[in-house]
């Protein structure tokens, strides 16, 4: 069984690193264990409207409520994609853990009281016997919108495979405008680029199009979108 010292151990190794991204990458940088214990807390997130940041090796960081400011309905949804996330990993030796990267898009209090969307990344550091490490990175999302959802994805850090994390009981027929028209697009075989050009949008906006599409349909890349929207005749 393995003990708080123990994990505390393994992430001073990590914390210089963190401190070094929080630095470089004006980011709110974190590093925490499965249970929901802090080890390291940026300065940054003071850029999240949070005012009362421990000092490193404080006693506050361990039980620091870090999630207060992600909005209540998404953090509903977050705390169940990470059930399914530490489901995922368990079926995955430990040492294979570490080369996965969750990233999420959700809301967040901003300073003036407004939420916004963000991009959070965990990374999975170690694992040890019955917990383990993760790496977190927070900043403002490049795409606002009021009514966007929140979304998920893992990647392979090793591989670069994508993982889908299903939402809900989302269907086809969920698809919207869009999304039907960027599919038919990529059937065509049309990049991210050429269908952003055509369609007067940033390519950033084209992936994220792409990657509800695959969300919805959950499949793991674009072509196992675009045959199985065939067979249900969304393509055609």
């Amino acid at each position: 069984m393995n003990t708080p010292h123990v994990l505390e151990t393994i992430a001073l190794k990590y914390i210089p690193y963190a401190k070094m991204l929080s630095e470089i990458g004006n980011n709110a940088v974190y590093i925490v264990d499965g249970k929901g214990h802090y080890y390291f807390i940026s300065d940054k997130f003071s850029l999240f409207g949070y005012d009362d940041i421990p000092e490193q090796g404080s006693e506050r960081i361990w039980n620091y409520p870090l999630t207060s400011r992600i909005h209540p309905d998404d953090l509903v949804i977050k705390n169940q994609i990470d059930a399914k996330i530490t489901a995922f990993l368990s079926t995955h030796p430990k040492e294979e853990q570490s080369q996965y990267k969750c990233i999420y898009e959700y809301r967040g209090l901003a300073p003036d009281g407004i939420y916004r969307r963000v991009i959070h990344e965990r990374q999975f550091l170690e694992a040890t016997e019955d917990n383990y490490l993760i790496l977190g990175i927070i900043e403002i999302a490049p795409e606002q919108g009021e009514n966007l959802p929140v979304r998920v994805h893992m990647k392979h850090c090793v591989t670069g495979e994508i993982i889908p994390i299903s939402i809900g009981k989302e269907t086809p027929s969920l698809l919207t405008s869009r999304e039907k028209e960027i599919l038919g697009l990529t059937s065509e075989g049309l990049s991210s680029k050429e269908i952003a050009q055509k369609l007067f949008l940033s390519v950033y906006t084209v992936n994220r199009h792409r990657q509800n599409i695959r969300e919805k349909l959950q499949v793991g890349s674009i072509i196992e979108a675009v045959n199985i929207a065939r067979r249900k005749g969304i393509l055609w």
